[in-house]
């Protein structure tokens, strides 16, 4: 991203936001930008910032140029980081590459001895779906706590059908069951699993914060590096593009835009297979990609759908009864 847009990013953004302000920087590999890319985030943002703002900042990252520099610049400013990790040695390496899992492990190494915040985001694909138990013990053996599961649903631009990469929906079901066992811990979770912690709070009540569990999408949307604006990483297609900052303000792009209302109409549109489902108060119809191709042309029923199903049923009973019990604490 050239200066220029990075400049009018930043300040079209906290002008149009009120208290909190929250950028997440992605990729690609965000780190690739180097870290001086990141120094001038830090001097607009608090050049353009407004009286009392606060500015979060958050970075997903590989982890494989992170370094002492790194690290110690994500402390000072206190970045919160998602690393991606997708198991032990064998599984990670599938995908991500030879010598990757050691490289990562090390970064992990150093962003805990300079006490950086960050999550793990693990893929769930064709090869790892059937490793819950395993990835969980793997995870805690490393004294990571701080868990987010993504499941790995792509289609073929061409085709729309679903890459032989993808997750199965029915080994998905059982590692969603095998992992909530071991999160549920006797109803005494102590690492944190962002499904499951998001599932618990609809049961008490209150709105999640994941956005595939909300009622409706379009709480974000994605700036390129010329500035183009799309309404989800997952539908940056030409068809989706919702403006450009460079050739009009952020604000007005996403005020009064037909096709950002026709993608947040993804969700809250009618499907016959969720009208009258018992799950809807949780799922809210899940996430648009997976039942639309990139154009936004509906392909099928969710694709996991029959997953999430038995998932629910399984937990439910569960669920409610360390919703109850947390709600106990609270109110001690």
């Amino acid at each position: 991203m050239s200066d220029e847009v990075l400049e009018s990013l930043i300040s079209q953004y906290l002008k149009m936001s009120g208290q909190m302000a929250i950028f997440s920087w992605q990729g690609g590999e965000p780190t690739l930008a180097g870290l001086d890319f990141y120094e001038k985030v830090i001097k607009l943002e608090i050049k353009y910032s407004k009286p009392g703002q606060i500015i979060g900042n958050a970075l997903q990252t590989n982890a494989l140029l992170i370094d002492e520099n790194w690290a110690s610049f994500f402390k000072e400013y206190n970045f919160l980081l998602g690393v991606s990790l997708d198991g032990p040695k064998e599984l990670h390496d599938f995908y991500r590459g030879k010598g990757s899992f050691e490289r990562v492990m090390e970064a992990i190494k150093i962003l805990k001895a300079y006490d950086v915040e960050f999550n793990i985001l693990t893929v769930i694909s064709d090869v790892n779906q059937d490793k819950g138990r395993e990835l969980l013990d793997f995870f805690l053996s490393q004294e990571l706590f701080y868990l987010q599961f993504i499941p790995c649903v792509e289609r073929d631009y061409k085709t729309n059908e679903v890459t032989p990469f993808s997750v199965n929906p029915e080994e998905f079901a059982k590692f969603l069951k095998k992992t909530f066992d071991k999160w549920f811990n006797k109803g005494n979770p102590f690492f944190s699993l962002r499904d499951f912690d998001n599932i618990l709070m609809i049961y008490m009540g209150l709105e999640p914060e994941l956005c595939q569990y909300k009622k409706e999408c379009g709480e974000y949307v994605v700036v390129e590096y010329n500035g183009d604006v799309y309404p989800c990483d997952f539908f940056v297609f030409k068809e989706w593009k919702l403006g450009n900052i460079m050739e009009k303000p952020l604000e007005e792009i996403i005020s009064d835009n037909e096709v950002f209302e026709r993608f947040k109409r993804l969700k809250s549109s009618d499907y016959e297979e969720c009208s009258k489902c018992k799950w809807r108060f949780i799922c809210n119809k899940g996430c648009p990609r997976f039942r639309v191709n990139y154009k936004g042309e509906i392909v099928g029923n969710n694709y996991l759908c029959s997953a999430y199903k038995e998932f629910f049923s399984y937990s439910e009973k569960r669920f409610k009864e360390l919703a109850s019990k947390t709600k106990r604490r609270l109110l001690k």
